[in-house]
């Protein structure tokens, strides 16, 4: 008898596309780093991208007010009203152009918010632009819309940044979004105007779609930001700006992160984002509209000058040891030094790594240090620390990757 269809394919497969996704990287280092400390090993952690620091007290407040109040029904999708109109309103002051509630819309992170994005604007045979060194989610759901990642790469030389010439060689006929990182993740580096001019000349002789995510948008060490609406508000119709409260109001658990364009894109994301989770959390949204409509100004100033100071001590302490380089970042709180020029020796331990990845299990595994290797994000050969932990912790750390990368 002619097997059915059902009996020719297997119970247990996953769809193609998402055996095709690889796990995140940064998330896979702290799983690890969490196993071995629940385990009693002293593991020092440069792996997640998460502030230090406890949510502004105002906000905490807000948050139990509303659970008092009884906050705690569905809002419509994409968030209450008075949150979409607080963010429409910030995004007004940070680029000068005129954004209205219908043009935002709320979701459960920035990387939710990321998400949508690329589901409601790509198909197959689109394909996106990504600069590398990349966070290491943007290819990953570039994939899940089936659509095609184009990695575009940059080096330390460079400041691990793109220009118009650079993108008109990657540049075709398919070529739908641009992702424009900055301050970036993983290596901290920020565009200058003038640098953000040379980019807009390229998108304005393409049909492109930036997608500009400025998460790390108030942690900037050498002000004024760059802002890429401010210097190119001709291309508002086809910028999607991604931000959220993970990173300036030290609230990566709460999950809210946004997103702010022409009303075409919103009303597709919002479309898909009411058959999936349908908005974030009621209270993590009031916990929000404190964040968006509060004077917080001091909060965030002591936040960014602690992490100035650590970015100064560990760019030097890295640079001090034999074989590494690592560049100074402008903002975020990452570093991304380069260690290929310790691979392929032998290593003070009795192991000698051919990769960043290897590099990364060896200080894992030796001196219990946790890194994110740069294959991750597409720059083999770097990787990246995050210095959000004390400088205390940041000088243990460091020393043991001293120690360590001793040639034996």
């Amino acid at each position: 008898m002619e097997a059915t269809l059902a009996e020719t394919k297997p119970l247990d497969r996953i769809s193609a596309r998402t055996a095709a996704v690889q796990p995140s990287a940064t998330m896979a280092v702290e799983s690890k780093v969490k196993r071995m400390r629940a385990a009693g090993e002293a593991v020092i952690s440069f792996g997640a991208g998460e502030p230090d620091f406890p949510t502004p007290e105002p906000i905490k407040q807000a948050a139990i007010k509303a659970i008092q109040d009884n906050f705690t029904r569905y809002t419509e999708t994409g968030g209450m009203a008075a949150l979409k109109e607080a963010i429409a309103a910030r995004e007004r002051q940070n680029t000068g152009l005129d954004y209205k509630a219908s043009q935002v819309a709320t979701h459960t992170g920035g990387k939710e918010s990321l998400y949508l994005a690329f589901q409601a604007l790509c198909e197959a045979g689109d394909e996106v632009l990504i600069p590398a060194p990349y966070w290491v989610s943007y290819v990953e759901q570039v994939r899940l819309a089936e659509a095609t990642p184009v990695i575009v790469p940059t080096t330390a030389d460079t400041g691990f940044k793109v220009n118009a010439a650079l993108l008109a060689r990657y540049t075709t006929p398919r070529t739908r979004i641009l992702v424009l990182n900055s301050p970036s993740n993983p290596t901290g580096m920020v565009y200058s105007q003038a640098e953000l001019e040379d980019i807009a000349s390229w998108a304005r002789t393409n049909q492109v779609i930036i997608l500009s995510d400025e998460l790390y948008d108030r942690i900037v060490f050498n002000p004024p930001y760059a802002r890429w609406l401010r210097v190119a508000p001709d291309l508002y119709e086809r910028t999607v700006i991604i931000n959220g409260l993970s990173k300036a109001y030290a609230m990566t658990g709460w999950r809210l992160g946004y997103a702010v364009g022409p009303e075409w894109i919103i009303k597709a994301m919002l479309k898909i984002q009411s058959h999936s989770n349908s908005h974030p959390s009621s209270i993590t949204q009031a916990a929000a509209l404190a964040a968006y409509t509060l004077d917080l100004e001091a909060e965030i100033a002591k936040m960014v000058a602690a992490f100035k100071e650590r970015r100064d001590w560990i760019v030097r302490a890295l640079n001090e040891i034999a074989g590494v380089r690592c560049l100074m970042p402008e903002g975020a709180f990452y570093v991304f030094p380069d260690f290929s020029a310790l691979l392929g020796k032998p290593l003070k331990y009795g192991r000698t790594c051919s990769t960043t990845e290897e590099l990364a299990m060896y200080l894992l595994d030796t001196v219990k240090v946790g890194i994110v290797h740069g294959e991750a994000f597409g720059a083999p050969g770097c990787a990246r620390l995050s210095y959000a932990m004390s400088l205390e912790q940041i000088k243990e750390g460091v020393a043991r990757i001293q120690d360590a990368l001793t040639l034996a």
